[in-house]
């Protein structure tokens, strides 16, 4: 328990100085977020590849909707995944669209930049007024050592993050022949791309917030959801990933979400019944 306590009171140096006292921006957050996913996801996807597309940018999606279960006090961490998520997500619609393969709808394509832009600049703006600043960012390591020091094993699990990282970041091409461009090779180098800078906006995203989760409830939701929304996708992309050059392969990140979201299950019940209050 020392150890524990060691870990949750130094966290208190990746606390934002500045308290959000009103819920505007977060409204606002919310609202803009759900306009540029729906605009993104708006695509005819009888055209080649599209389906592809869509997958890859469900990892930015899907790990977003985790920051919804950060501690009040540490919410401002989004931010920073948010505004790489927004800059990676600007720069492949312009790649797509300067390769004509913004799906055959120009008008969605201008729509998605011009909301991508507005998200950048506004996740900027809470970047420089909340954070997370550079002190922060100096005291995270040294805070992740000591949770992960003492971690159960559910959370200690959590590290595999840092091997997708790795993959993704330093073998994108390997990680990326995990799944099949439906015969449309113009996509493999800007997804290639987009495949290594999901090494930060989605796994390494994903171990952070892994870190700064602490109540076990609101950790096995977030683990579920995660994990539910990459198994749902399978029936819908089963060629993608059994046509792939690594056919089948893909299935090891759905493998391992499945078995965080069990292990946090099993921990939540372990802990006790605590409210979701953290």
């Amino acid at each position: 328990m020392s150890g524990e306590r060691s870990y949750i009171a130094s966290s208190a140096s990746l606390i934002s100085s500045v308290e959000i006292r009103d819920n505007r921006n977060f409204i606002f957050t919310v609202i803009l977020d759900i306009l540029v996913y729906t605009s993104l996801f708006w695509r005819d996807y009888s055209i080649s590849g599209q389906l592809l597309v869509a997958h890859y940018i469900s990892f930015v999606a899907i790990s977003d909707i985790t920051g919804l279960f950060l501690p009040a006090d540490k919410r401002h961490w989004f931010n920073l995944f948010r505004f790489i998520g927004s800059l990676s997500l600007l720069l492949l619609v312009v790649a797509l669209a300067s390769k004509g393969l913004d799906n055959g709808m120009p008008a969605v394509t201008l729509i998605s930049i011009v909301l991508l832009g507005l998200r950048l600049l506004h996740s900027g703006l809470l970047l420089k007024r909340y954070g997370p600043l550079l002190k922060h960012l100096r005291h995270y390591p040294e805070y992740a050592m000591k949770y992960f020091r003492n971690a159960n094993r559910s959370n200690q699990i959590a590290l595999g993050y840092l091997v997708i990282v790795g993959a993704m970041i330093f073998f994108p091409q390997l990680t990326y022949w995990t799944h099949y461009n439906a015969g449309e090779n113009r996509l493999d180098d800007i997804l290639t791309g987009f495949q290594a800078q999901s090494g930060i906006h989605f796994a390494l995203k994903l171990l952070v917030f892994e870190t700064l989760i602490l109540n076990p409830a609101k950790k096995c939701i977030a683990r579920t959801l995660v994990a539910t929304l990459f198994i749902i996708q399978w029936p819908f992309m089963l060629p993608m990933f059994y046509l792939a050059p690594l056919p089948f392969v893909h299935a090891v990140v759905e493998l391992f979400e499945v078995y965080l979201a069990i292990l946090a299950f099993k921990y939540w019940r372990e802990s006790g019944t605590r409210a979701v209050t953290e």
